[in-house]
């Protein structure tokens, strides 16, 4: 019995063509949160997105699944500069004489 909120690890790799063994790597490692209920593997909907990126960078650009949390790490670095970034110029533009 599946909870209509869940998604299906099993349906996600059948329509992504990726092994189980991938997901449940990326779970153990800590990228992303599982449910299993009765034996089934599921994540939420919020995890979705952050699984299908592990996907393509994987796929895409043959990063190895023990790499990717390394590669996921620098990429949450990288975001949290740019938001740093913009603050910055909106504080600079505040400053600025008109």
């Amino acid at each position: 019995m599946q909870p209509s909120h869940l998604i299906s690890i099993r349906e996600f790799c059948i329509h992504h063509q990726v092994e189980i063994t991938f997901v449940e790597t990326l779970a153990s490692n800590g990228l992303i949160e599982t449910t299993t209920i009765e034996r089934a593997i599921y994540i939420e909907p919020d995890q979705l997105i952050r699984l299908e990126k592990f996907v393509r960078l994987n796929q895409d650009l043959s990063i190895h699944t023990d790499d990717l949390d390394i590669v996921s790490d620098l990429l949450d670095r990288v975001e949290n500069l740019q938001q740093q970034v913009t603050q910055l110029r909106n504080r600079l533009v505040f400053y600025e004489p008109l």
